[in-house]
């Protein structure tokens, strides 16, 4: 192949190689700048549930405290209860929406959930309405806790669809996962500190003290509210250094748990003793409701920097993106002319020098040798050329003769003069310099020793020729599995030796059961056209406690002896028995 097209081919397959380099790269900064654009919709989903989750929520304020109310106070908490449950139909309307427009969203789980909470709210408003208006000696403490229950069972499926939409999120860009869990966590400690309230709602409607189980629900929701408190300090850690975080998270503290919830805990403790609450459910809803709205806030001031975080991201993944387009169609441009300067500058000139050159071995010395255009090393090449065509008559023949002896020497010297691979001479100088970098820097090596099945037989059915054809094959088939690093060689007869560097022993007995698998299927053209099959015998051994090449030879034919006698055409391992032996 000339230069020139070695060249081309050269310049070609590092275009490609290139190319794919730069697409590969192009298209991973499009997949980060397209997943960060899905995370700025994603987390508007997601504030849209949160939202419809706080809603419906915020829903059993005014609703436990309408089912509590004396007659004087009913119209004016009925006239909350509608603007709240207009408020809700709006936040889950709104919701439904985005998740109908949303392609990857319309056949989700997600929307399925709203659509079940929006048609389970209906029923759930008309049992709380019809107790509402019974009688005080007819509103029961089973019709209450019905009631109120029927609003707070909707929330899991609020919840899930919380999650989901949050997976979205971090599907999109895992960098706001530290933020999507605080805002988890805040929505979370908001709807158990509704769920809390609630509890209290039963007990004061019928002036009772609270049961059993409600005492233990009281104080799981009590553990939860608690626990989500610390999960919420310890996802703030990275935000409270800015004002705004800090002081919203000490409004929770000073709001809530030192006002809200304490309220709460006094109720308990009445209602653990006796039924003398002192307050009604209209109290509980407009004292106890607005403490929570510190939780709400910070969740949305979270929101708020989650929605700048990813919109942050999505233009620094959009400028980069531009950034690795502009530098890879820069690159391929220079990448051009550099190729186009070296062919002119190098390759070209190189061509023109070897035809001279050759020219020269071939005895045309009659050529005339060219200035070179440029004072570079392509100059003092041409120069060269000159003296050497003044001095090439004298030494032309010596130097072709000289040259064909060396060639000779080194190929018969190294080389089985039957298969054409390794002889066993040179074999163990290549096996020894590797077993010394194995042995130096603690590279794993291994040796298959193997020959042909009843090899004597086949010399003695088809002849000698038959057996020499054979083992050419066998050697041609066995070199074109192996790698360029391992080394293949005649060990004397039909047995053959191969040294695989950096492979252990599993790897080793995988390379010989591949070698096994192709002599057994192959077939092998003698004379008179005739195709016969052979098989072999393996045995492996790898390097292992310090031992020399002579030791992992003997314990590889110790394999191979196994193998041969258990039944041949099978590969065998060396064993620790082997290392005792």
């Amino acid at each position: 192949m000339s230069l020139n097209r070695l060249f081309r081919l050269i310049s070609i397959g590092l275009l490609m190689l290139f190319l794919a380099f730069a697409v590969a790269l192009v298209w991973t900064e499009w997949s980060t700048y397209r997943n960060g654009a899905n995370s700025v919709p994603a987390l508007r989903n997601l504030r849209l549930a949160l939202l419809a989750m706080e809603k419906i929520s915020a829903e059993r304020g005014p609703a436990n405290a309408f089912l509590g109310a004396p007659a004087q106070q009913s119209e004016a908490l009925l006239k909350q209860l509608a603007s709240a449950r207009q408020q809700t139909d709006v936040a889950l309307a709104s919701l439904h929406a985005a998740l109908e427009a949303d392609a990857r969203l319309r056949q989700s789980w997600a929307l399925d959930k709203v659509r079940t909470v929006e048609q389970g709210l209906g029923p759930a408003r008309a049992n709380l309405d019809r107790v509402a208006r019974l009688s005080a000696d007819n509103r029961s403490d089973v019709l209450v806790l019905a009631a109120v229950a029927g609003m707070v069972d909707l929330m899991p499926l609020m919840i899930r669809v919380v999650s989901e939409l949050t997976l979205e999120v971090d599907r999109a860009d895992p960098r706001l996962r530290d933020g999507l869990s605080a805002v988890r966590a805040t929505a979370s400690l908001r709807e158990y500190a509704g769920q809390v309230g609630s509890r209290f709602v039963a007990p004061l409607i019928t002036q009772r003290q609270l049961a059993q189980d409600e005492v233990i629900e009281i104080g799981r929701l009590y553990g939860r509210i608690e626990l989500l408190r610390g999960v919420v300090a310890a996802q703030m850690a990275g935000y409270v250094s800015q004002p705004q975080f800090a002081e919203a998270l000490d409004r929770v503290d000073k709001e809530y748990f030192d006002s809200g919830f304490q309220f709460l805990d006094f109720l308990l403790q009445i209602g653990l003793h006796s039924s003398s609450y002192g307050v009604s459910t209209a109290d509980l809803y407009k004292f106890y409701v607005p403490q929570m709205q510190s939780i709400t806030d910070l969740r949305d001031l979270l929101l708020a920097e989650l929605m700048r975080q990813a919109e942050q991201n999505n233009a620094r993944a959009r400028n980069l993106l531009v950034l690795v387009v502009g530098l890879t169609l820069t690159a391929c441009l220079f990448f051009q002319l550099l190729m186009v300067l070296i062919r002119r500058r190098v390759v070209q000139p190189l061509v023109r020098a070897t035809d001279l050159v050759a020219g020269l071995v071939e005895g045309k010395l009659e050529q005339e040798i060219p200035e070179a255009r440029y004072r570079d090393e392509i100059a003092a090449m041409m120069r060269a050329l000159r003296v050497l065509k003044q001095r090439m008559r004298e030494r032309n023949s010596l130097a072709s003769e000289r040259e064909a002896l060396i060639t000779q020497l080194q190929t018969s010297s190294n080389t089985d003069f039957l298969t054409g691979v390794l002889n066993r001479r040179a074999f163990f100088t290549q096996a020894g310099q590797q077993m010394g970098l194995s042995q130096r820097y603690g590279r794993g090596m291994a040796v298959v020793l193997f020959d042909i099945d009843h090899f004597k037989r086949i010399n003695d059915t088809y002849g000698h020729q038959a057996g020499d054809v054979i083992l050419r094959g066998v050697a041609q088939l066995v070199a074109g599995l192996l790698r360029k690093v391992d080394v293949l060689a005649r060990y004397g007869g039909e047995e053959f030796v191969i040294l695989l560097p950096e492979a252990d022993l599993v790897q080793a007995g995988s390379v010989a059961e591949k070698l096994r698998a192709a002599l057994e299927h192959a077939d092998f053209e003698i004379e008179d056209g005739r195709r016969i099959k052979v098989s072999a015998s393996f045995g492996v051994a790898a390097l292992c406690d310090g031992a020399g090449l002579e030791e992992l030879i003997r314990r590889a034919d110790l394999a191979l002896y196994r193998a041969k006698r258990i039944g041949r055409n099978r590969v065998e391992q060396a064993t620790a028995d082997d290392l005792m032996s």
